[in-house]
């Protein structure tokens, strides 16, 4: 799930992922729980 987190945070938000991720994958799993969704 983490590689998929990073891979997809990269994409999704494209320059966040240079930020901290951990601040950040709160929201990204969020994002792929509304896709799983």
């Amino acid at each position: 799930f983490l590689l998929l987190a990073q891979g997809h945070g990269c994409k999704d938000f494209e320059g966040m992922c240079c930020m901290n991720l951990s601040d950040h994958l709160e929201s990204i799993h969020n994002q792929l729980r509304q896709l799983n969704d």
